[in-house]
């Protein structure tokens, strides 16, 4: 029978429909090719990144016309990678692989890496090394100081696999496994291994969408989004946090952990963790992918990694810590209340502050003096007229039982007549050099200067000197707050900064193009302010130029060691140990330093504050992830602007966070000039009363604050974590970061949100008793609404635990 035309035509759509139904595997099959995806450009949401799909063909990447938004249009090709090349070496310490470029595939940056070695070094039995770096070239390595490995570990809790994909040009892959279960903790089977010069990437299966930490950026939550589609820059950056939600900001910590889950279950927790560290200091940037995966990309040095087996959460950052440092002991007093603000505008206004807030039984332990105390914003200075009589006063509240600290800037004016530190530097050869050997000038806050190199003995003996000297001749203080340490310049590259009303000066540090300070790949980093300055950003924005030599002479070049392009985001980390030394030189005694920038060790010298923040409820909540955070990254003396910084809070907001901020491990208030005054005894006589008791509950409770710190000095533990550290199996904790514990005996549930009178809280599966009644929480591992009335936080204590407590008094002399 002779079928109709038509008829035939809905036969075929039938057949199609039928066969596309009865074929899932093919749709599962384009779909995976489709969370595969190795983003190849990947600034193409910046405004000047010149994306378009001829722009991607000319990188040799797979462009998709019909790509939905959410799916990456412009991404590498799965054939580009690298092919083993011999047999598996022994090492003393592992294993050597030899690996080639497919260069069958064209790069999608300059200069490949045509040949690289795969080192892995079984460094601990629960701590594996592996290192990707050039075999014909020796390359920037981060010059920090590790605990070195034992020798080769005798029974490694981990195994190492290599594959080849005959599928994929016999493209080279290889897994971290734990040998107890199988479970992978890296996996580079998805592909996207490229090695240039300035551009090196490594993705990653993740073994589940549990993951945390990488720093130092704003999170909106404590566990990451992985299925967002964000990129997240790391460099160190004169970057206030309340700036964006997506910004990186002052320290360097590219280390994340992760969550493991249960084979073939739905993100239900095992209970194991594992922690991963790349250990770079070149900027870089981050994303995740929907399989899940992470891609890390940096623009210099060399891919070296290190993954911490745990299992357990604190055991993982034990690890990290026993290989990066432990975290430094704080002196008693760092742990009372520290008072600040910028601007007291006086040396009369800062003593009435300071009466007022200990005449009012707030208990007290260290009064700031920030920048305005210096003369023209020169360090190692006093304004003769504001602060005159500010050493007297220091000696006489020291008497009291109180503590001083002041503030610190890197740079040195550009006063090479009357300013001895200038004189001396210059003669001495302490400053940033531009390659021609002249000295590189920006701008800050005293106007033009010239900042310290502190890769070199002679810049550390100079600045030793100088805080030695002003202690001696100038100022006693007990501590030191460094800033502006990322380093920090106003206007670079612009036309003028913005503080040119107030020096004087016009000038700004103009960075010469280059590879350097402008790389084929900029970083999140560098093409996020693109919107924001209207011309393509740049890694120099706001900073040295990268073109900057730093470091010893090298013999073998008889020049500087290293380019600021390196090491910038070591500039703080390179500045907080000779700052320590030198200070508990001056004094004899233990003191405490805090950095603004940070990077992977930081915490074996010193703590940080969270940056400047502003008056926002949001912005309280951050602060809880924030200090979580930097506990993972062991640097536990840490905590944010109390109030905020900047913009004025309301009376309840300020309520609300010196609460919670009473039980920050580093607990301080302190806000930005031209605003009012927002220390405790600031507010209304119930609103005193209501800080005032917070911070007794907190000076009751030191003794066990001190020996957690203790602690961590010693064992590399948490002192702030998130309850999934004690709770690893219980799924409901995963989320939970508004709500945190104070070691493992403490669980604080703070009320974050404006009018709030109540608040949720998650009750775990161990007897939990009301700080106030001793009554013991019920039901166990659900949530509960807790009435917290405007004078309360609520506090737990777990059941069964010892917890050291004293006498609160008005300050640690007479507490202890």
């Amino acid at each position: 029978m002779r079928i109709p035309r038509y008829s035939f035509i809905l036969l075929t759509f039938i057949i199609v429909i039928v066969s596309v139904i009865g074929n899932p595997h093919r749709s599962q099959r384009q779909e995976a090719a489709i969370t595969d995806r190795i983003d190849c450009y990947p600034e193409a949401e910046a405004k000047y990144s010149n994306f378009s799909k001829d722009a991607c063909l000319a990188r040799n990447c797979h462009f998709d016309d019909m790509a939905d938004p959410n799916v990456i249009q412009c991404y590498l090709r799965p054939t580009y990678g690298y092919l083993l090349q011999q047999d598996v070496q022994q090492t003393a310490t592992g294993i050597r692989l030899r690996l080639q470029r497919n260069q069958a595939i064209a790069s999608p940056f300059p200069e490949p890496i045509e040949n690289i070695l795969l080192d892995v070094q079984y460094y601990t039995n629960d701590i594996v090394r592996f290192k990707l770096y050039d075999a014909d070239n020796p390359r920037y390595e981060v010059p920090i100081s590790l605990t070195a490995s034992p020798g080769r570990a005798p029974s490694p809790l981990y195994e190492f696999i290599h594959s080849t994909d005959n599928t994929r040009d016999n493209l080279f892959s290889f897994k971290i496994r734990r040998r107890a279960n199988s479970t992978t903790l890296f996996d580079t089977s998805i592909g996207g291994l490229v090695l240039n010069n300035q551009f090196l990437q490594i993705v990653t299966r993740l073994q589940s969408s549990h993951v945390y930490g990488f720093g130092e950026n704003n999170h909106e939550t404590l566990k990451h989004n992985v299925t967002e589609r964000k990129i997240w820059g790391i460099f160190a950056r004169d970057q206030a946090i309340n700036w964006h939600t997506n910004a990186n900001n002052y320290g360097t910590h590219p280390f994340y952990l992760v969550m493991e889950q249960t084979p073939n279950s739905t993100q239900v927790p095992s209970g194991q963790m594992h922690g991963v560290l790349l250990l770079n200091s070149n900027a870089m940037d981050y994303s995740f992918g929907p399989e899940p995966s992470v891609t890390i990309r940096t623009i210099g040095g060399i891919l070296d990694f290190f993954v911490f087996l745990g299992p357990s959460p604190e055991q993982v950052v034990q690890q990290y810590t026993w290989l990066v440092g432990r975290s430094f002991l704080p002196p008693y007093w760092g742990l009372g209340f520290h008072l600040s603000r910028w601007d007291y505008g006086n040396l009369t206004h800062m003593q009435m502050v300071n009466k007022r807030n200990r005449d009012a039984g707030v208990p007290l332990d260290v009064q700031y003096a920030d920048i305005d105390y210096m003369d023209a914003e020169k360090d190692f200075t006093i304004d003769p007229i504001n602060y005159r009589g500010l050493k007297e006063f220091f000696s006489q509240i020291r008497t009291d039982g109180m503590r001083t600290i002041v503030i610190l800037d890197p740079g040195a004016i550009d006063d090479q007549k009357y300013y001895a530190p200038t004189i001396e530097g210059i003669k001495e050869g302490v400053f940033i050099k531009w390659e021609n050997g002249s000295l590189m000038k920006g701008t800050c806050w005293p106007g033009e200067l010239f900042m310290p190199d502190f890769f070199t003995n002679r810049t550390r003996r100079w600045w030793s000197r100088w805080i030695k000297d002003f202690y001696r001749i100038n100022l006693t203080v007990d501590g030191l707050w460094i800033d502006m340490n990322e380093p920090a310049l106003f206007g670079t590259n612009d036309d003028f900064p913005w503080n040119w009303y107030m020096t004087g000066t016009n000038y700004t540090l103009k960075c010469p193009h280059s590879k350097l300070d402008d790389p084929p790949y900029r970083t999140k980093a560098a093409f996020r302010y693109d919107e924001t300055m209207n011309r393509p950003g740049r890694l120099s924005d706001r900073t040295l130029c990268m073109t900057a030599l730093q470091g010893e002479i090298d013999p073998s070049t008889g020049r500087p060691k290293y380019r600021h392009y390196d090491v910038h985001s070591l500039y703080g980390w390179s500045q907080t140990k000779p700052t320590l030394d030198a200070i508990q030189s001056a004094t004899g005694k233990r003191s405490m330093v805090l950095p603004r920038s940070t990077f992977v060790g930081s915490g074996q010298w010193g703590g940080h504050w969270l940056g400047d923040n502003e008056a926002s409820w949001f912005e309280m909540k951050q602060s809880l992830i924030g200090m979580i955070e930097f506990n993972w990254f062991g640097i536990p003396f840490n905590g944010a602007d109390i109030c905020g910084f900047d913009k004025s809070p309301t009376e309840e907001m300020c309520i609300r966070w010196m609460q919670v901020g009473a039980f920050y491990p580093f607990c301080r208030n302190h806000n930005i000039w031209m605003t009012p005054d927002q220390d405790p005894a600031a507010w209304s006589p119930s609103a005193t009363a209501i800080m005032a008791s917070t911070l007794r509950i907190r000076y009751t409770l030191l003794p066990y604050y001190y020996t957690l710190f203790y602690k961590a000095h010693t064992q590399g533990s948490t002192v702030i974590r998130p309850l999934f550290h004690e709770y690893p199996t219980d799924k409901n904790t995963l989320d939970i970061f508004l709500q945190f514990l104070v070691g493992r005996n403490i669980m604080l549930a703070p009320v974050t949100d404006d009018g709030a009178r109540q608040v949720q809280a998650y009750i775990p599966s161990s007897d939990w008793y009301d700080y106030y009644t001793g009554i013991r929480m019920s039901p166990k591992k659900q949530f509960i609404t807790l009435d917290a009335p405007l004078n309360t936080i609520p506090i737990f204590l777990r059941g069964g635990a010892i917890i050291p407590t004293q006498e609160p008094a008005n300050n640690t002399k007479y507490s202890r």
